[in-house]
Parts: C-alpha cells; sequence; structure tokens
C-alpha cells in the first residue's frame, strides 16, 4: 500500500456579534490512519466538541481537497449557501451526510453541533499532499472564509447601492469595521456566490464621486451626450481595497453604426497590481442601456438565474435597487479580531507515497531514547564497577560492609520488595534477612556462581568482601536542531557487589545492579518510558607490574520497558501504552599505566567496550488508531576511551583523604540501529535508521575517597558528560563502606 502524509489544517473561530465566547474547544492534532475511504476524526482518541457557548450557531467545514460530511444530523437545521441548500430552513440538513461535499454547514445549537462534530469525517482524494479544512462557528447568518480570515454578512431587503454602501461602512463586527463587499479572487467570488439567492451589491464602482482617479473624461464626438471624468475606470471604493482599480472597461458598440453602448477607460487606466480578478457578465459593463454616460456606475451580483449567478453586472447607483448587499469584516490596517479557539489537525493517510511512520517526532524520539538508554545503561553500569576497581587499586585492600550495614541498607530502601527483583526478594533477602556472622557463609555459598567458584578455582566464601554503592544521573540530549524531540532522563541505580584479592594488586568480583531510568521525550511529563533494568557482572583486575595493570569486565543485563506515547499532542490524556524487553550483553578491557611524581598519582589508559542489545517486539495498546506494532531489532555498540586521571594522598588526623581529577575522550563506533513497525492491524511495514545523534564524548569526573580511622570509608564521585554539543549528563555517585578492618 502506499503511504504518504496528509495534512488537515483545521482553524476554528468561535464568536458571536456583539463579544468573544469565553468558550472552549477541543479537537485533535493528529490522526494517523487510511483515509481511503471516510475516518471519523474522533478515531485520534479525540472527539471533536465544544463547551460555554451559547445561542443558535452556525457551523461551516470547507475541504481544500478530498471529502468531509457528518453522519449524525439530528435536530440541526438548514443553512443557506451549505449542502446546496439555497436559504436557510429549519428542516433537517441531511444533505450534509453525503460523500461527494467539500463543504458543510448547519445551523444548531451547541449539544446538537457537538452530536454533528462527534461524526466529522474525512475521505483523502488520493493525490493531495497538504488539503486544508477550515471549520468556522459562528452565529447564525454570519459567514468566515478562510481564504482571507475575513467574515461575511448578507443583508436582505431592497436597497440602492449608495445606502448600501453607507450602511456596510457603519456596521462593526468584533471590533472590525464593515464595508460593503470587495472580492478579489474567484475562490471569494464563489464563497459569495453560494451564499445568495437574489442579486446583490458589491463594492465596486466607476462613478468619480466614489473613485480616486483623476482620468479626465474622453470625447468621441459620437453625439452620446456629455462624457464624464474617469468614466470606465472600476475601482473597489469601500474598505481596506478602497482606490484599487480592478478593470479597464472597454468600448462597446450598440446597434447603431457609430454610437458606443459603453465608452472604454481612459488610456492611464491601469489595473492595480494583485486586483486582476473581475467576473462580469458577457458585454459587462455596458455602462447604460441609453446614449447617456453615467447610466450605470455600480456593481452588483447576479443571484439568479443559475446561468448568471456570480456573475457582475452595472447599475445605476441611485435608482436601482436589489434584493441584498453582503458586508465584509477585516483586512482594516490596525484591526483584528480576538477568536477562543484555534487548533491544527495533521492526518497522516495511507493511500498516497511518501508516508513513513518515522516521521512523528514522537514515534522516531521515542525509538531514539530508547537507544540512547541501552547505550547509557551499559557505559554507566561499566563505569561504576571500574570505580570499584580503581577504589581497590588506591588502598590496595578489599574493604567489605559489615553485615549488620549491609542489612541496614537493604532495608533502608522505600519499597525495597518493588526494587529487588522478587525471586531474589524471596528467595535470599527473606530467608536471610536476620544476617549474621554465623550464617553469612550459608547465604553466599547459595548462590550460583559462588558454587561455580569454589569448584573450579577453589575461591571460598570466606575471601570475599561486600560493597554497595548508589548513584544519580541526571542528563539531556538536545536533538532540535536536526529536527528530533530531546531527550530528558533521570536514572537512579543502586549496586551490590562481593569481590576476592586472588593475588597482590589482583581483584576479581560480581556485582549486581539495579536501575530504573524514567525517560521523556520533548518535555517532562510527555512521551517516554521507564526502564527498570537487572544486570549482573563479573570484573576483574589484573597487576603485571608496579605500573601496568589491565581492567576488564563482563555485563549480563535485562531491561523492562513500559512505554507511553502520546498520539495527539493538544491532548495529552490521548496515549497509547507498549511494554517489552531488551537482553543486553556487554564488556569493556582497560589498560592502565601508572606513574607516581613526587606526591602525585598519574593514571594513564585506553579502554575499549562494546554491547550488544537485542530488543523484543512489541504491540501498542490504546484507543487511537495511530499505535503501532514494533518489530524485533539488535543494536551493536561499541567505542573507545584515552583518559588521564591523577589523585594525591593527604594524611589527615584520624582518617586518609584521597582526591582525584580525571578527564576521558570517547569516540563512539556505533553504527545505525534499523527499526521497522506497523500500525496495528494493518501489514504495510514502515523502516527507519535509528542514527547514532554523536560521535564522541568528553567526561569531566572528580571526587575523593576518605578513609575514616572508625573504619569508614566515605567515596563520591561527580562527573559531568558532554555529547558532542548536542547533549550532556550529571552524575553524582555516593558510597559508603564500613570496614571490619582500619586501613592504616
Amino acid at each position: 500500500m502506499r503511504v504518504a502524509v496528509l495534512s488537515l489544517i483545521i482553524l476554528l473561530f468561535f464568536f458571536n456579534s456583539n463579544k468573544v465566547y469565553s468558550g472552549t474547544v477541543t479537537m485533535p492534532s493528529t490522526l494517523t490512519t487510511d483515509t481511503t475511504d471516510f475516518v471519523l476524526l474522533s478515531s485520534s482518541g479525540t472527539t471533536p466538541s465544544i463547551s460555554g457557548y451559547t445561542g443558535t450557531l452556525l457551523v461551516s467545514a470547507v475541504a481544500s481537497d478530498g471529502n468531509i460530511k457528518v453522519t449524525s444530523v439530528t435536530n440541526l437545521m438548514q443553512a443557506a449557501g451549505y449542502c446546496n441548500y439555497p436559504s436557510d430552513n429549519s428542516s433537517v440538513p441531511s444533505q450534509c451526510t453525503g460523500n461527494s461535499l467539500t463543504e458543510i454547514g448547519f445551523r444548531g445549537t451547541q449539544d446538537d453541533i457537538n452530536n454533528a462534530l462527534a461524526t466529522l469525517s474525512f475521505k483523502g482524494d488520493g493525490v493531495a499532499g497538504s488539503p486544508t479544512i477550515t471549520v468556522a462557528v459562528t452565529p447564525a447568518g454570519t459567514n468566515y472564509f478562510s481564504g482571507n480570515g475575513h467574515y461575511y454578512e448578507l443583508v436582505t431587503g431592497t436597497i440602492n447601492w449608495e445606502d448600501a454602501k453607507t450602511a456596510a461602512e457603519a456596521s462593526t463586527y468584533l471590533g472590525l469595521t464593515g464595508y460593503l463587499v470587495t472580492i478579489t479572487s474567484e475562490a471569494e467570488n464563489n464563497f459569495i456566490k453560494n451564499k445568495i439567492g437574489t442579486n446583490t451589491w458589491i463594492g465596486g464602482s466607476d462613478d468619480a464621486t466614489h473613485t480616486s482617479n483623476t482620468h479626465p473624461a474622453i470625447s468621441l464626438d459620437l453625439g452620446q451626450g456629455t462624457a464624464l471624468a474617469g468614466e470606465g475606470t472600476w475601482e473597489w471604493v469601500s474598505g481596506p481595497e478602497n482606490g484599487k482599480t480592478f478593470f479597464c472597461q472597454v468600448a462597446i458598440e450598440s446597434t447603431t453604426p457609430g454610437v458606443n453602448k459603453a465608452d472604454p477607460a481612459h488610456e492611464d487606466c491601469t489595473v492595480a497590481s494583485g486586483y486582476s480578478y473581475a467576473n462580469w457578465l458577457t458585454d459587462e459593463p455596458n455602462d447604460h442601456p441609453s446614449a447617456n454616460d453615467g447610466d450605470e456606475n455600480c456593481a452588483h451580483m447576479y443571484g439568479s438565474p443559475l446561468g448568471r449567478k456570480g456573475k457582475w453586472n452595472d447599475l445605476h447607483c441611485t435608482k436601482d435597487t436589489t434584493g441584498a448587499y453582503v458586508i465584509e469584516y477585516g483586512g482594516t490596517a490596525g484591526e483584528s479580531a480576538t477568536v477562543s479557539g484555534q487548533t491544527t489537525l495533521t492526518i497522516r493517510s495511507t493511500e498516497v507515497s511518501g508516508f513513513n511512520a518515522f516521521d512523528d517526532k514522537q514515534v522516531s524520539g521515542m525509538a531514539n531514547a530508547q537507544t540512547e538508554h541501552a547505550k547509557r545503561f551499559m557505559f554507566n553500569t561499566t563505569n561504576q564497577v571500574m570505580r570499584r576497581m580503581e577504589q581497590f587499586r588506591r588502598v590496595g585492600i578489599n574493604k567489605s560492609t559489615r553485615i549488620k550495614d549491609m542489612k541496614l541498607t537493604l532495608s533502608n530502601q522505600n519499597n525495597y520488595k518493588e526494587q529487588i527483583p522478587p525471586e531474589f526478594f524471596d528467595y535470599y533477602i527473606d530467608k536471610y534477612k536476620n544476617l549474621s556472622a554465623k550464617n553469612i557463609d550459608d547465604l553466599i555459598s547459595e548462590l550460583p556462581l559462588t558454587k561455580y567458584l569454589k569448584e573450579n578455582y577453589n575461591m571460598t566464601p570466606k575471601d570475599w568482601a561486600f560493597w554497595t554503592a548508589g548513584s544519580i544521573n541526571k542528563g539531556r540530549l538536545n536533538l532540535s536542531s536536526g529536527g528530533d524531540l530531546g531527550i530528558i532522563n533521570r536514572t537512579e541505580s543502586f549496586l551490590l557487589g562481593a569481590d576476592v584479592n586472588y593475588n597482590k594488586g589482583s581483584l576479581f568480583g560480581l556485582v549486581f545492579r539495579r536501575e530504573d531510568d524514567q525517560s521523556n521525550i520533548g518535555t517532562k511529563d510527555s512521551t517516554g518510558f521507564l526502564a527498570r533494568s537487572n544486570n549482573f557482572s563479573l570484573y576483574n583486575t589484573w597487576q603485571g607490574s608496579e605500573k601496568n595493570y589491565i581492567d576488564s569486565f563482563l555485563g549480563f543485563g535485562k531491561t523492562t520497558y513500559a512505554t507511553t506515547r502520546i498520539t495527539d499532542t493538544s491532548n495529552p490524556s490521548n496515549v497509547v501504552k507498549g511494554k517489552f524487553k531488551a537482553n543486553q550483553i556487554f564488556g569493556s578491557v582497560k589498560y592502565n599505566l601508572k606513574n607516581v611524581r613526587k606526591n602525585y598519582k598519574f593514571h594513564n589508559y585506553s579502554k575499549f567496550d562494546l554491547g550488544f542489545v537485542n530488543f523484543d517486539g512489541y504491540s501498542e495498546t490504546g484507543s487511537s488508531s495511530s499505535k503501532l506494532k514494533f518489530d524485533k531489532r539488535e543494536l551493536e555498540t561499541s567505542s573507545i576511551s584515552l583518559g588521564s586521571a591523577v589523585e594525591k594522598e593527604i594524611y589527615l588526623t584520624d582518617s586518609l583523604f584521597i582526591p582525584y581529577f580525571k578527564i576521558d575522550f570517547n569516540k563512539d563506533l556505533t553504527d545505525g540501529s534499523d527499526i521497522q513497525a506497523n500500525f496495528v492491524g494493518e501489514t504495510t511495514k514502515y523502516n527507519t535508521t535509528i542514527e547514532k545523534k554523536y560521535n564522541s564524548m568528553i567526561i569531566l569526573e572528580t571526587g575523593f575517597d576518605w578513609f575514616l580511622d572508625n573504619g569508614w570509608n566515605i567515596k563520591s564521585v561527580f562527573s559531568r558528560i558532554d555529547k558532542d554539543g548536542v547533549g550532556h549528563e550529571n552524575l553524582i555517585e555516593l558510597r559508603a563502606v564500613k570496614s571490619r578492618q582500619n586501613l592504616y
């Protein structure tokens, strides 16, 4: 199926003749669906409606392309010029439910209008890329034309042209000054033609009493009486177009040889730029039915018969009368009307080529954010464990948290049963909630990995030291410069680790890490997801010599994503939701070179990271037709880092304080990740490639280790990550460990 984007702009204006309404408008802003046949706008999840309005209103909806209709017209009334009705009538406008209409209109109360708007439907034409629909709600008898943003009022009753001009210019509407209508386009002419049923005055004239030109009279010496100045130069003589020439009359000969029925305009007559539209009936304007100039100098539009309707003719300004005139409001310099509501609805239609579901910024933003989270999770997990190995090398001893301190750390977590995986809590934590020196060996011995290490490497539980850590990350990725929505994230993590010093300067350990990450696309409380991740990792630091050592890390993780995507930005409660999982395996190797100069230790290092993520497929749920079904996808990541750190040992009374500073340059080598999706219930696949949004990162990190004589080891980390100028991330990490022995 070919797919394209149809932009459907709906402008809603609500007012009455004396005041601006204080009501509200509810309309969808986005609808993604198949418009090969009529589709309800309410299928977006937001039902069109109005509230806070009183009295009898006129509703009109005009489509520039395609067709529109309502399927419910109960208690509504016919409106002149809409749905092929020639005049207002109290009968139900059943013709507004037809399938071939580009414009509909009806009258009724707010409740009846809402019943109809709930069934407002659109059908695309399969060709147009950006059709527009203008919906206007006005007091009965007043019409809004989207082509120029002006308002029009039809006034019926026998009147001559000059009185009509005077009455129109004395009228006001919503602070706008009225004038006798001036028609400058075919669309405007058709709009007015469809609203009238009788001959109607318009604001054109070639009478020098009203025009602004100074053209002298033309004497053709044809025995037709006195020639008049300005004759034949037709101008709009009311409103903001006052003085604009729109037609230069040509000579029309009568049946009498040598006698003109209409004199030509002066040779200086020039049509004003942008005002060349005219719709005169054939052989009009003919100036007069007699041999006298100036008999017919004012313009009107035919309202009948059908063959003449909409065409223009000239009549005498004061002697002749017609049955109506049209007042136009809008366009006057310094004036503007206040409206109570305006909204834009974009319809993405599936019958025209060129559409991709991932062109929706909410959809592509979600895919981008999920990719960034997976990379961020692996990066932060790796670095937090690497810091444990760095801490070990600073002192050369792996200190352990006391049993009662570890027990306190776990039980201090709010909702700890929810934060810790149920199987972990139910079996290990609950069973050993009263940890003591007597049963700690039993706990460690029951861990599967411990059994494996003991059987294969003879590492016994009594050699292990325990540690805990917690961190908070806040970051922002600003992608607006590329047309994408930005990402805001907040991450909280908790680590529980154990390691063994199996050789001088060498450490082997395992760690469990729990992370909650809330990511929002665009702004807070918008499209986004909550990602809850569990990770189990192995790590090792091996010292080859006094100056050289290698750190290695291998992690296995699983993340559960709970997504919320807004499908209608005008109604944040209109969302679709999804849930899926992703599995990660990732590792890192780091080579370190240490140098000591005076009282400072310098660490220069290089690091290589590699990761693989498998995202499960999932389907969104919700009432919106925009919900998607995403296929499985894979992501491979890799990066290299070069960095340097400096630290210094400062001995204080009863403590050792070791501050440090580190700078790291990270080059992202990750290729793009392909993703596919289709709308739920459809088979057409859409795809895109999620490219990396930045190529490198600069990481600045500072912190300290503070070893107190009473056994406490306090560590803090403050880190700032700049992502190639498009975003950043700030991290605060705290560790508090109370050891069984003093450090020094």
